[in-house]
């Protein structure tokens, strides 16, 4: 019993957890099958309702008169004979509340026991056997009838004839679609005393032969003749076993339980991409850098650098000819000024030609994310990304809460966001709401359609706002003062070399070493050579300062990048596969409602194998 209610447990919060992306009729029937499980916990395990279903003519009133060993439904060759569901009871205290939720009329109920039967029927005790409407009588009120209670019981004794038991009425109509029930059916094939022994075994494998294509291998057959009394007694034996163990009800809910499970588990993918962690982010935050124009503004940028760096760096002399032309074009170096303002305060703005391309970059996640999960989970998380393109739209807004809410002891508990002002969330067009297991619901609500462009504006705003300006390494100062010093001693041993040039010319020498000329040229060129080479480890030390310029600025704006594309794309898309696992993971058992990730371990030792071994006896007994 624990187990059944740890699982029903973990179907209503599977369902709290996904219900909105499941398939609608997924949703509708298993909310209808949970709340008949409940019904049924409710009332208990202490009876077993067994129904006896056949076509008309089967012999199921004889058949349900010779177990009762009573003559309680009426026999005869007017058809049907059977119009609303009779009940025979052993034992009546409790049973009243149990007939009521079948809905057998009060005045189609009987109780079997009474003083004069003493201990003789006993071993039925808490068996509520219903005859049924003939499942394939020309009254449609009779079939809907059946159709309701076959839902319902516990037991299903398929009552067939040696005529119609191959019947696809009945293969098609019923038996096939109750394949995940074939541990809670028993097929009776009656009227054997018209048959001969070789004839009886001749129909029983080929009955056999048609259950096992039904899928129902574990469906046991037991041929019996209600009139002459063959296979009777098996039968009540059986049900005797059925009742006493008590575990067709268990047996019949977890059948239930197993369908809900497969129900909603159509509705979820086997697992989620990345394991639950959004794929394809680096080449997200890669295009979306490529689409709102990094690439081209880091090349403007270490142009500019570089420019810079070679009018700061040059030769001297080459500078000092280099600004008195500039001198001379007033216009022209007005415009130069112009145009390096502008460089200088270039931002990455997509253009838009470059558009286009961040909606791709944001469709190939998109693809890669939501193209493994079903249909209404990747629409849910392409709605989200949408809606968190949107500038106006807080991220925060465009995400699912988070799943996990109740405790391992399945007391409800207050999400850590439960009082936080819901306005925000219906102002932006989502409505909220707490289901059974307090997992806050996220439903989308028709509004505005989100601007495609959007995400490109949300990059432009962030991108400009990235620190971009350009302090001159101390190096440059150090090597400008260098090459002015060198062109000043330069100028020098020039003006040596033509002082004592002059000098000789009038027949004069100036003293010591002023009077040498290899002093003065050596000076003087040896200055303009050094400030050469100077410049030449200028240029080298200025590309090696480029890279390093770009790796700074390309780090800066990839961060930029890198965040607009975690919280606008990455963090909704991650908030859909972790609302997807969390369901996935309920479902599977793997995690308890409101635990952690971790499962539980199976039960393992005496009492689990015994357990075991009790169960499978018992399924053994309708196989039989």
């Amino acid at each position: 019993m624990t187990d059944v209610l740890g699982r029903v447990a973990a179907l209503s919060a599977a369902l709290d957890y996904g219900s909105p992306w499941l398939p609608p009729d997924a949703v509708e029937k298993t909310r209808a099958r949970m709340e008949h499980v409940g019904h049924r916990l409710d009332l208990g395990t202490e009876r077993t309702v067994v129904a006896l279903v056949g076509a008309t003519g089967s012999g199921k009133s004889s058949l349900f008169n010779a177990i009762a060993r009573m003559d309680i439904a009426p026999v005869g060759a007017r058809r049907p004979l059977t119009t609303t569901p009779m009940a025979c009871v052993w034992g009546e205290l409790g049973s009243e509340t149990l007939l009521d939720w079948l809905k057998v009329p009060a005045d189609r109920r009987i109780t079997r026991e009474s003083v004069l039967d003493a201990d003789d029927q006993v071993a039925l005790h808490g068996l509520v056997l219903l005859d049924l409407p003939d499942h394939d009588s020309t009254e449609a009120v009779h079939r809907v009838e059946v159709d309701r209670l076959v839902r319902m019981v516990d037991l299903m004794i398929w009552v067939v004839d040696p005529q119609k038991y191959a019947d696809n009425a009945l293969h098609a109509g019923y038996l096939q679609k109750l394949t995940s029930h074939d541990g809670v059916m028993l097929v009776v094939l009656n009227q054997v005393d018209k048959l001969s022994p070789e004839e009886v075994e001749t129909c029983v494998t080929d009955l056999r032969r048609l259950l096992d294509g039904d899928g129902l291998a574990r469906v046991g057959i037991v041929p019996v003749s209600a009139t002459r009394g063959d296979g009777v007694e098996e039968l009540r034996s059986l049900l005797s076993d059925v009742v006493q163990d008590r575990f067709a009800v268990l047996e019949r809910i977890e059948s239930d339980l197993d369908l809900a499970a497969e129900e909603i588990a159509a509705g979820l993918a086997a697992a989620e991409p990345g394991d639950g962690e959004p794929v394809s982010q680096d080449r997200l935050t890669m295009e979306l850098a490529a689409a709102s124009g990094v690439p081209a503004l880091l090349d403007v940028l270490i142009a500019d650098y570089r420019r810079r760096g070679k009018e700061k760096l040059g030769w001297a002399p080459a500078g000092w000819v280099s600004r008195m032309l500039a001198s001379r074009r007033p216009e022209a170096g007005v415009a130069e000024t112009r145009l390096r303002a502008e460089t200088a305060s270039l931002k990455a703005l997509a253009s838009p030609a470059q558009r286009p391309a961040v909606r791709l970059a944001v469709e190939a996640m998109l693809t890669d994310n939501a193209g493994p999960l079903p249909e209404r989970w990747g629409s849910e998380m392409r709605s989200l990304v949408a809606r968190a393109g949107d500038p106006s739209v807080s991220p925060a807004d465009a995400l699912l809460p988070a799943g996990p809410i109740v405790s391992v002891s399945g007391r409800r508990s207050v999400p850590a966001d439960a009082h936080r002002d819901p306005r925000s969330a219906v102002a932006q067009g989502r409505g909220r709401h707490t289901p059974a297991y307090g997992v806050p619901i996220v439903t989308p609500a028709a509004g505005s359609t989100p601007d495609p462009d959007g995400l490109a504006r949300v990059l432009d705003t962030r991108l400009s706002a990235v620190d971009l300006r350009f302090k001159p390494p101390a190096w440059w100062l150090m090597t400008q003062i260098a090459q002015q010093i060198l062109c000043f001693a330069a100028v020098f041993g020039l003006l040596w070399t033509a002082v004592l040039g002059l000098t000789r010319l009038i027949g004069q020498d100036l003293p010591g070493i002023f009077g040498s000329f290899a002093a003065a040229i050596a000076v003087g060129v040896g200055c303009l050579l050094a400030g050469l080479v100077l410049q030449l480890l200028s240029r080298w030390w200025l590309g090696t300062g480029a890279g390093n310029r770009r790796a700074e600025l390309e780090a800066r704006l990839r961060v930029a990048v890198a965040e607009v594309a975690a919280e606008r794309v990455v963090a909704p898309i991650r908030s859909v596969l972790a609302r997807h696992r969390e369901t996935r993971q309920v479902l599977l058992g793997e995690r308890t409602p409101g635990a952690g990730p971790t499962p539980s371990a199976p039960e393992t030792g005496p009492s689990a194998a015994g357990t075991q071994e009790t169960d499978n006896e018992q399924v053994a007994v309708l196989s039989s």
